[in-house]
């Protein structure tokens, strides 16, 4: 998760106003595993990233742009 949110920030982090840290990545993909870890055991199931997913209006709103990839 950390080597794709790296990526996307690569990417995507040089448009932002202002700069992004280094550690933007690293904070983010721990906002959402707490986000989603959902009985707080560490361990991010198929079943608590589909239901934090279809839960959250900002990650389904970014998902509509592969919707219209496919």
């Amino acid at each position: 998760m950390l080597e794709i949110m790296k990526s996307i920030y690569a990417m995507m982090g040089r448009c932002t106003e202002p700069a992004l840290g280094a550690s933007a990545p690293a904070q983010h993909v721990e906002l959402f595993f707490q986000k989603m870890d959902r009985n707080r055991d560490g361990v991010v199931t198929f079943e608590e990233f589909l239901a934090t997913c279809q839960e959250d209006k900002d990650i389904m709103s970014s998902m509509q742009i592969f919707h219209n990839v496919l």
